[in-house]
């Protein structure tokens, strides 16, 4: 804790100076990279929850966000008698259960350690929980905790709710991270949704909490380029395939690989994709996905009203926030695009518009949102170093315009219309039968004329219906309008 302290109250000061000011402060990048260094000098707990705040421009400042970037999950392994306690635990004693077995671990991380190993004839990678990891989750997490209830006078109110939701939900997930029974279902799953795309995804041979023992799969590197070019992959291709397999998986399927860092990603001598690693995972409902594509949507036509109005369908914004003012600092965010073509643009710097807003206003993240921005930046930075060229909008493209995802949401935004249509008509007709005592009231002649009464208030609930909803489906909804207004004409004539 006594580590962590100066590095909170120089977190709190300098969220307050990036607030007051929207120049780059490289004094406040230089103490964002000093809290990297306290993170992983305190080990593997700290060093997952840096990789989560480095996704969340809600909390922290942008120079903060760019010194958390780097931070890496690679951390020394155990010695290796305490991973054989866990694996001959797990698995039984590793001389009669494995024809070989490497002692030299190949990496490790903040949870657990690799080895390359023999398992039944066949060749096989073995990941093993590091010893005692429950015990030193539990001990960092009830540090964290403390430290946060210290400072919490010190903090506005809504910083404090954001800080709390983070760790709270940092500490459910990070003990499934640990746990190999739900990776290899994630694994099952996602290799379910994609493997028909060609890429390679290892076969599970053993799980269990501790251990998990899978095909092992070698490859070069997806960073390593000059070794991609001497195997005579054409690498701006591999750029494409890699960032459309993971687009796809955001936006057709249920379930995304959301850590894709060059660690987790190999290529074999003929191109193919092998993706390792499945403990970080997001998971997005319908709503969820098409409200991020409508967010996608504007961001590349650049419409703020679009933007904010995805923003808060996607629970990031609150509907109590001021929309106009949150409009004006998006516009500015655009601006600063320089009038560039939206081909031109990279996915960062998409991002970058919604990210100065969510710093600036009251906005809160969903996981699965800040899963999905994590994802993005780290994708884009290794389809970088393949292709220095490479635009992710023309990837996008492809999804939305030639496998259909566009025609998916315009066949969804006109449900929806068509849906709420009819609850608002249903609202407006709710007043008839307060109008019925009324109408028997009348002598025969009055009831004769008003018995157009109905009718109207029935067309009249569906013009305004109309148009309340042509702001977000003006093609749908100004046609509509226009032959509604006729009917009432024509029946107020008869």
């Amino acid at each position: 804790m006594i580590k962590l302290l100066p590095v909170f109250r120089r977190f709190l000061r300098d969220r307050k100076k990036s607030k007051k000011s929207e120049e780059y402060d490289y004094l406040i990048e230089k103490n964002g990279r000093k809290a990297v260094n306290v993170f992983i000098e305190l080990g593997p707990t700290f060093i997952k929850l840096g990789q989560v705040l480095s996704a969340r421009p809600d909390l922290l400042p942008k120079e903060y966000l760019k010194a958390f970037e780097d931070l890496q999950d690679n951390v020394p392994p155990d010695d290796f008698t305490l991973a054989r306690k866990i694996i001959e635990k797990n698995v039984g004693r590793i001389e009669e259960n494995f024809e070989q077995f490497n002692e030299n671990a190949i990496s490790g991380a903040s949870l657990g350690q690799v080895y390359i190993a023999r398992y039944k004839n066949r060749d096989a990678v073995v990941k093993v929980n590091r010893y005692n990891i429950t015990y030193i989750l539990q001990r960092d997490l009830i540090i964290i905790k403390r430290l946060l209830r210290l400072f919490k006078r010190f903090i506005d109110n809504y910083l404090y709710i954001s800080i709390s939701s983070v760790i709270s939900d940092f500490s459910v997930r990070i003990y499934d991270e640990a746990n190999y029974f739900i990776e290899a279902e994630n694994l099952r799953r996602i290799k379910s949704n994609i493997s028909k795309y060609g890429i390679i995804i290892p076969e599970i041979f053993f799980v269990s909490r501790e251990v998990i023992i899978l095909e092992y799969l070698p490859g070069i590197k997806i960073t390593d380029v000059k070794g991609l070019k001497e195997a005579g992959v054409d690498t701006k291709k591999l750029a494409y395939k890699l960032d459309l397999t993971f687009i796809r998986m955001l936006l057709r399927n249920d379930i995304f690989h959301a850590d894709p860092h060059p660690g987790n990603i190999a290529v074999t001598s003929q191109g193919s994709i092998i993706l390792y690693d499945f403990g970080m995972v997001g998971k997005l409902d319908d709503k969820t996905r098409f409200s991020l594509l409508k967010l996608y949507d504007g961001l590349i036509t650049k419409d703020p009203d679009i933007i904010i109005d995805s923003l808060l369908e996607l629970n990031a914004l609150s509907p109590a926030a001021n929309r106009g003012i949150i409009r004006k600092a998006i516009e500015l965010s655009i601006a600063n695009l320089s009038g560039r073509n939206v081909n031109e643009m990279d996915i960062s710097e998409l991002l970058e518009i919604a990210n100065n807003v969510i710093f600036e206003f009251p906005f809160h993240l969903p996981r699965e949102l800040v899963l999905y921005m994590r994802m993005s930046s780290l994708l884009e930075g290794i389809c970088k170093t393949l292709d220095p060229n490479f635009k992710f909008v023309l990837v996008l493209q492809e999804i939305l315009y030639n496998e259909g995802m566009l025609n998916e949401l315009y066949r969804k935004e006109l449900s929806d219309f068509i849906s709420k249509s009819v609850i608002s008509i249903e609202k407006g007709l709710d007043v008839l039968p307060l109008l019925k005592r009324r109408l028997e009231e009348q002598t025969d002649a009055v009831n004769q004329k008003n018995n157009k009464i109905p009718v109207t208030i029935f067309l009249s609930a569906i013009l305004i219906s109309l148009f309340i909803f042509s702001h977000n489906y003006p093609v749908v909804a100004y046609p509509l309008m226009v032959l509604d207004i006729i009917f009432f004409i024509i029946y107020i004539k008869k």
